[in-house]
């Protein structure tokens, strides 16, 4: 057993406090006068332990009490030694319904082969049939690899781009990642708009080197769509997607009389991206915003010098910043955005101004979170590929168990037992 805070153990001598009371609470001899002692019978005087047996009881308990809460200080833990495997293989879960992989996997050991899902599971004990279809998150789950008793891991995965998240991982397991194409390409609806006259519909197109957004129109007499009642979601080619309004949008840009120029040319750009868009912007300018309802603008341009109430749209501020390698740059939260420089002629192309309002605007806000689920692009192993460093060479891997649970177990029991035994004794 060894302990996580090995500090705390010299509470341990916090254990004499109940020994020292113990001796201290002797009982006092009482002196009883009696007017005769001739009827008393005499004997053999006896010599008692100041503690009694049923005392001693109640010692050791609040000496266990004392032992346990400083253990849960320290936290223990347990190391069990079990014998590294060689190799593991490790295989994405799409990746077991394909015919080659099944091949594979019948010239290695099974107790090698592992389910690249939470707790990575042993294959044969795997449920394709049940088990829910996502995309591993591959760096998080190597930092989890650590825990394998194992020397070496083989990981056959697919290696979506929409896999990676975060920065990349530095660990000492050796991980050789084998990227499988398995040639597979989707085609699916994701959103549509309706318009006056006809219907917008967006698809996400994507294979191993590409996705891409289309977007096509239908008219709104077409037999082959449908609109629900709440007119939230369409039927198209027997799929129900999810349907939108299509609203003018507006930008609300609040400024006072001291950036004139920036004011003209963020209203260009925006104009711009509404030519792009084939829907005019509406731009509201205006000093002052008491009556104003932010939550039906799109975009809200701050260039006052008043203070701006809390809102969830995306505002733009006015921040000249001379270190800042963009026009706009993103501040503390998802929806702050500041405007680093001055505009001009120059900047406002050079850093694609219009197209940064476009994303701002957030049309397809829906669908990029759905993106990432028909996303087939795949990325080389060698990007795959964790940071390492080297460590020394041990033929028994430590599993640690944590028993700091059982150990508040125990105290509460003898805190229950030592108050009972202490009101039955008055101690």
């Amino acid at each position: 057993m060894t302990f996580l805070n090995p500090t705390y153990l010299w509470a341990l001598l916090g254990i004499f406090i109940p020994i020292v009371i113990h001796l201290w609470n002797r009982k006092k001899v009482l002196t009883i006068k009696v007017g005769s002692i001739k009827l008393l019978k005499e004997s053999e005087p006896k010599r008692t332990s100041s503690i009694r047996p049923n005392e001693w009881w109640l010692l050791l308990l609040r000496i266990a009490m004392i032992t346990l809460l400083v253990f849960i200080l320290g936290e223990p833990i347990f190391k069990s030694k079990d014998n590294k495997e060689s190799l593991t293989y490790i295989i994405e879960p799409e990746l077991l319904h394909l015919k080659s992989m099944q091949q594979l996997l019948d010239s290695v050991p099974i107790n090698a082969q592992r389910v690249m899902a939470k707790g990575f599971p042993n294959v044969e004990d795997y449920n394709i049939q049940t088990a829910k279809t996502h995309v591993p998150k591959y760096w998080q789950m190597a930092q989890e690899m650590e825990n394998l008793a194992t020397d070496s891991i083989i990981v056959f995965t697919r290696g979506l781009v929409s896999g990676i998240r975060g920065m990349r991982p530095t660990i000492h397991q050796r991980i050789n990642w084998m990227v499988m194409d398995t040639a597979e390409d989707t085609t699916a609806l994701v959103e549509a708009t309706m318009h006056k006259d006809s219907v917008e519909l967006l698809s996400i197109a994507s294979d191993s080197k590409s996705m891409t957004y289309n977007t096509t129109r239908i008219s709104k007499l077409n037999k082959e769509i449908r609109v629900n009642n709440p007119k939230d979601s369409i039927l198209v080619n027997g799929n129900w997607i999810p349907l939108k309004i299509a609203n003018p949008l507006k930008v609300l840009i609040v400024a006072d009389d001291s950036l004139t120029t920036e004011l003209k040319y963020l209203k260009s750009a925006y104009r711009a991206v509404g030519k792009f868009l084939n829907s005019p912007i509406e731009i509201n300018s205006v000093k002052e915003i008491d009556t104003l309802d932010l939550e039906a603008y799109a975009t809200l341009v701050w260039f006052s010098k008043e203070k701006l109430k809390k809102n969830s749209i995306n505002t733009i501020f006015y921040r000249p910043d001379s270190l800042a390698n963009r026009l706009i740059v993103q501040g503390d939260s998802k929806s702050t955005f500041f405007l680093t420089a001055p505009l001009n002629s120059e900047n406002i192309i050079t850093e694609h101004l219009p197209e940064k309002l476009l994303e701002l605007l957030s049309l397809h806000e829906v669908v990029t979170e759905k993106a990432s689920d028909y996303d087939l692009r795949i990325m080389d192993s060698s990007e795959l590929q964790t940071l390492s460093f080297e460590v020394k060479k041990d033929k028994k891997y430590s599993k640690n168990y944590d028993i700091t649970i059982w150990n508040w177990l125990l105290l509460v029991i003898f805190m229950v037992v030592e108050r009972i035994l202490a009101k039955y004794r008055r101690q």
